[in-house]
């Protein structure tokens, strides 16, 4: 089996230019720069004009799970350069970094004290409970797989994909995502590059922050989106109410609706369409607010703050927990400002 546990030396201008050779297009006036351990990033050496397509990958230099997984396993595999693959492969973060910065790989003393942030019922801690779960019954193989995977997974065709190069570029919030059609996955530039300028890619991601942090490791700056998640509240409906809903939007049973999908308020502001479809069945708009008011206290008093409070007082050292409880008190105070707003 290739090793999964150590981190290696790459040579990135080698791989680049064998991913050229196999019909991965990269802008001419991209570079490629180390910004911090294990982190590069593509810079423009030259202006770029907005609108271009700047990186473009084959379809058929995607990665499946069962292929990487052969791969490892030193199996016959069927993938156009198998000297792309080992490079792009050597790319990956290893295990050994993961233990350094994700928090599945907390000792039980730690989980206990991330667990503690939250109160006994809260949806979030149960979450979080089956990911943990679920994680500690997997084999070092298949834990590696998920956590690459659930980072760097780009999804086509409700399929998740591994897509060399594309990969390498980083999160900035209300960049473009990823472009797909029948032949190849992009990107564009969304606005003008000026020389020695980062090009940066958007996630196509409803998480909060908390579970935008258990998913990349890392807390983007400027964050400002609250997500509820499917099924966060219900509501009780009156059995003489009569009203139309839509059956993609929410659930209904036993007299009781809640939401099938998650709610996304960007810049803390009540959503358009969730506006629009809780109308339908409550047009009363004060009445809307309140609702919108309770389910945000909901999610806020998921949280027992004071415990939360104290660790952060007392602890100063960076770790994977450190920044677990940062991104959870940002949270708990981007909710504060969204309930302020609908007074």
């Amino acid at each position: 089996m290739i090793d999964i546990f150590h981190n290696e030396n790459i040579d990135f201008e080698t791989f680049l230019n064998l991913a050229k050779k196999n019909n991965i297009f990269i802008n001419e006036n991209l570079f490629i720069k180390k910004i911090f351990e294990n982190n590069h990033g593509f810079f423009s050496k030259d202006k770029i004009n907005a609108n271009q397509k700047i990186i473009s990958i084959p379809k058929n230099l995607l990665i499946s799970r069962d292929l990487i997984k052969d791969f490892i396993l030193e199996n016959k595999i069927d993938y156009i350069s198998d000297e792309l693959l080992k490079l792009y492969f050597c790319s990956l973060p290893k295990i050994e970094y993961f233990k350094k910065n994700n928090l599945f790989f907390l000792d039980e003393t730690k989980k206990k004290i991330l667990l503690n942030f939250f109160i006994e019922q809260s949806p979030t801690r149960r979450k979080i409970i089956s990911l943990f779960k679920y994680t500690n019954q997997l084999d070092d193989l298949d834990l590696f797989l998920f956590l690459i995977f659930r980072s760097r997974s780009f999804r086509l065709n409700n399929t998740s994909y591994l897509i060399p190069v594309l990969d390498m570029v980083n999160y900035k919030k209300d960049e473009l995502n990823a472009i797909k059609n029948t032949k190849e996955v992009y990107f564009e530039t969304k606005k003008k590059l000026n020389e020695n300028e980062e090009f940066f890619q958007g996630y196509n991601s409803k998480d909060d922050i908390v579970s935008f942090y258990m998913r990349y490791n890392f807390v983007p700056e400027d964050f400002n989106l609250i997500s509820i998640p499917p099924n966060f509240f219900s509501i009780n409906i009156p059995k003489n109410l009569r009203f139309d809903f839509d059956t993609s939007y929410w659930n209904f049973k036993n007299g009781r609706l809640s939401n099938k999908l998650n709610i996304i308020f960007n810049n803390l502001e009540i959503p358009l369409e969730f506006k629009i479809e809780i109308s339908k069945i409550i047009p009363d708009r004060v009445l809307v607010t309140q609702i919108t008011k309770t389910v945000l206290e909901l999610m806020k008093n998921e949280v027992n703050f004071n415990e939360l409070n104290n660790y952060l007082e007392k602890e100063s050292k960076a770790s994977p927990l450190f920044e677990f409880a940062r991104a959870l008190s940002l949270n708990h105070s981007m909710i504060c400002k969204a309930i302020k707003m609908l007074e």
